[in-house]
């Protein structure tokens, strides 16, 4: 990929589809560090990656006061209607990023910055000959242990079975990680349900939560 080609998409990326103090600012060559993210301080950090409406991120953040939550979502739609729940909630603990996650991530933050990471119901491209633009790969792997501090916690909701199988492959031959109770469960309780996901829960489909602990080093 040329230097050219990247720098456009980086202008692509951190372009901002409309005003509101709820987004972050990122320039390209400098790294978001922790005080880069609000103006004070939280005892804990969340990354919420594809956070669609916002329903999930703005019930977590009401419930816990005391962290941090970076949402990052690129459908302009889903962003005016997060920051309309903000508002409403007068939530002050939420910023957002309007990029494509699976462009940047690793040039964004600085490393061991987040306690947890959630990525529910991505795309789970069922054709074989899209696989290589799943999200969930060993590179991504990679990228999320650099963001995760020692300890911290990954997340991952799909309702495609053969998805699933190959997450659980993936960390099972991954040893900076471990369960953190079982390989994949069929229930995630006291946790907010999306409006997707209850789709899914009364079309009847089986979902798969999986849950990594980041091995300290």
């Amino acid at each position: 990929m040329t230097s050219n080609f990247r720098e456009k998409q980086w202008k692509i990326a951190t372009r901002i589809p409309f005003t509101s103090d709820y987004f972050l600012k990122i320039n390209s060559g400098s790294k978001l560090k922790k005080n880069d993210l609000f103006s004070e301080e939280f005892g804990t950090y969340y990354l919420e990656l594809g956070s669609g409406w916002g329903e999930v991120a703005v019930s977590l953040a009401r419930d816990n006061p005391n962290t941090g939550f970076i949402l990052m979502e690129k459908k302009a739609d889903r962003l005016r209607k997060t920051i309309r729940d903000l508002k409403e909630q007068d939530i002050k603990n939420v910023k957002l990023l309007s990029v494509n996650f699976n462009w940047f991530l690793e040039e964004i933050f600085e490393e061991g910055i987040f306690d947890e990471i959630l990525l529910n119901f991505p795309d789970p491209w069922p054709k074989r000959r899209h696989h290589k633009h799943r999200t969930l790969n060993p590179r991504f792997l990679n990228t999320i242990h650099i963001l995760l501090k020692n300890g911290g916690i990954f997340h991952f909701a799909t309702d495609y079975g053969p998805y699933a199988r190959k997450g659980i492959r993936l960390f099972r031959d991954d040893l900076r990680y471990k369960p953190v109770q079982s390989e994949f469960s069929l229930q995630r309780l006291n946790f907010p349900i999306s409006h997707f996901e209850q789709e899914k829960r009364e079309a009847g489909s089986r979902i798969y939560y999986l849950d990594r602990i980041k091995v300290p080093n």
